[in-house]
């Protein structure tokens, strides 16, 4: 125990120095990267409209509106750093220290890497509305400032059930490893460049126990979903099915089953068959070795000929056998043989 206080003084000691040296001019930016994305996503959009994609047009507002919420949240921060006229309170070693041991108490352990200059704790399991999420390290890195110069952390999924859409969403607030901080943004960059640590880890473990169902990366609602490949409309999981070729991910719309083998394909891995006009996968179609036409099996016949060939070709060989039969049936007219001297008259001498 005393070796263990021993490291948490020395951890209350370096993270002290890191936030007296911090200039906080070199901490105010603007949300440049929340900007591009809302940008990036509303061309995105424009473009789904210009093409009659609905379903993906939908999408890309959802998203939109999550980004913009974001970007207003970024820029409210801002402003409300900017007009505030209080002083920095940083915190002394030995409140910092104490800070430690409150932490301790409050998630019954804390995991301190002084070479990595690190500080973790550990929510216990999360499930929201059911969906079950896990436990999340939440991870202080107090040595290694972003390169604005501001202090990070990490949300580490510890048994991680991501949104199928999105395997790098954790927790509907969470992507990458990155909380989504909302409103509370300021309070918690504040408490971290104060050396409020208590606050800090237990503001953030309270977001991740909340679902805001306004600005989540992905809807728990939409979290056991997948997004059609096709036409980026959201299905259950249970309804979605895979192309049975390049495995993409479909929604029962958009599969085209194979009329010979009932399998489902994307559009560009199923053709149409030439006689029926019914799909047909690249595997069960075949050609027609007089025209070249593509037929499924049920159109191409034994002789390896479509249906309409078939047909032809019966039709000029029963044109053949009648002009055979009939020129057989005609009977032979027989010319008459006239007598000798028929015609002729008797001149006397």
């Amino acid at each position: 125990m005393k070796h263990l206080r021993k490291r948490f003084w020395r951890a209350g000691s370096s993270i002290h120095d890191r936030l007296v040296s911090q200039d906080s001019a070199t901490q105010l930016k603007l949300p440049f990267e929340d900007w591009w994305n809302c940008d990036r996503l509303i061309r995105k959009r424009q473009r789904a409209l210009r093409r009659g994609w609905k379903s993906a047009a939908l999408k890309m507002e959802r998203d939109l509106k999550t980004s913009v919420t974001q970007l207003i949240q970024q820029l409210t921060a801002l402003h409300t750093e900017l007009s505030s006229d209080s002083p920095q309170q940083i915190s002394s070693v030995k409140e910092l220290y104490a800070e430690l041991l409150a932490l301790e108490d409050e998630f019954g352990e804390l995991k301190l890497d002084l070479r990595a200059q690190t500080i973790s704790v550990i929510t216990e399991p999360i499930q929201l509305e059911a969906v079950y999420l896990g436990p999340f390290e939440i991870c202080f890195h107090y040595g290694s400032p972003n390169t604005d110069g501001s202090l990070h952390y990490r949300v580490i999924a510890r048994d991680p059930n991501p949104a199928i859409t999105n395997d790098s969403v954790t927790h509907p607030h969470v992507q990458s490893e990155v909380v989504c901080e909302g409103e509370g943004r300021l309070v918690i960059s504040r408490s971290l460049e104060q050396g409020r640590l208590f606050d800090f880890f237990t503001m953030v473990a309270s977001l991740l126990r909340t679902y805001n169902p306004d600005s989540p990366y992905v809807a728990l609602s939409d979290w056991d979903s997948v997004e059609c490949t096709e036409c980026a409309d959201v299905v259950m999981a249970h309804q979605q099915t895979r192309c049975e070729n390049c495995e993409i991910t479909l929604c029962t719309e958009c599969a085209k089953d194979c009329s010979d083998c009932d399998c489902p394909f994307c559009h560009e891995c199923v053709t149409h068959c030439d006689s029926c006009h019914s799909y047909c996968c690249s595997s069960c179609s075949k050609q027609c070795i007089q025209c070249n036409a593509d037929c499924c099996q049920r159109c191409l016949l034994e002789n390896e000929r479509c249906s309409n060939c078939d047909a032809e070709e019966l039709e000029e060989t029963n044109e053949e056998l009648q002009e055979t039969h009939t020129s057989a049936t005609i009977p032979v007219t027989a010319i008459p043989v006239q007598p000798d001297c028929l015609g002729e008259t008797v001149v006397p001498a």
